[in-house]
Parts: C-alpha cells; sequence; structure tokens
C-alpha cells in the first residue's frame, strides 16, 4: 500500500475513533472542542495539501498530519480515561 494511502487512513482511524468519544453521553468544555476541531481542520488541510501535490515533503507533512491526529485522539482519552495521582 502507498505511503500517502496508510497515513491518510491512519488518520481516519483516529478520527473516527475521536468521533465515537464524542458521541459518549460525557459533557465537553468549549475549549476542549475547540481545539479538537482546530487539529482536525489543520489534518483536512494537510492531506488536501498532499493529494493535490501542494506540498512539497509529503512524508513530513502525513507524519505531522498523524502526529495532529493523536493528539486530538489523546485529548479526548486523557478526559475520558484520567491517570491517577498518588
Amino acid at each position: 500500500m502507498k505511503y500517502e494511502t496508510e497515513q491518510a487512513l491512519r488518520v481516519k482511524s483516529l478520527a473516527l475513533d475521536v468521533m465515537e468519544e464524542l458521541m459518549k453521553d460525557e459533557e465537553r468544555n468549549v475549549q476542549e472542542l475547540k481545539q479538537l476541531s482546530e487539529l482536525f481542520s489543520r489534518c483536512i488541510c494537510d492531506l488536501v495539501n498532499v493529494y493535490t501535490n501542494t506540498s512539497e515533503d509529503h512524508e513530513t507533512t502525513l507524519k505531522g498530519t498523524v502526529i495532529k491526529a493523536k493528539i486530538g485522539y489523546n485529548l479526548v482519552k486523557i478526559k475520558r480515561d484520567p491517570i491517577t495521582k498518588e
């Protein structure tokens, strides 16, 4: 499978996981939703740049895109599964 396709599918998987978490009956604060919106909007822009050949370095762009998606995923998961401090 092409590298670009693998990375795009990874971003899609993370986005679907975030959507699943958001659909659960939990209260979300506005700041968290703003951060998620920004991160995934940037992911969309990055993917469009790669697929329209606007981006010069596809590999670096895609790595950054996956990182942004992981950060969004972690924002949702940490809120749901906080680490307990002793």
